[in-house]
């Protein structure tokens, strides 16, 4: 997992406003990281499951992220700590 996207999975966390311009326009909330492409794909897919190889750890739960149209929050895993 490059350091762009872990930036862009911290910062959608905890920044509500970033979180909702990825699900309303998402290309231009990405434009900014320096992500590969097969980030922007997964990100842009709206599947989570297609984060987890990536290294996410994505669970279900009530905060939402992403384009998509399901509520997931993404975790760093364990072993990948946040900086």
């Amino acid at each position: 997992m490059s350091e762009a996207l872990a930036h862009l999975i911290e910062r959608a966390s905890i920044d509500t406003a970033f979180r909702s311009r990825l699900q309303d326009h998402p290309e231009a909330a990405l434009a900014g990281y320096d992500l590969t492409a097969e980030e922007k794909a997964a990100l842009l897919s709206g599947d989570p499951a297609q984060l987890v190889p990536l290294g996410l750890d994505v669970r279900n739960t009530k905060q939402g992220f992403g384009p998509g149209p399901g509520p997931i929050d993404i975790q760093m895993p364990t072993s990948e700590p946040f900086r």
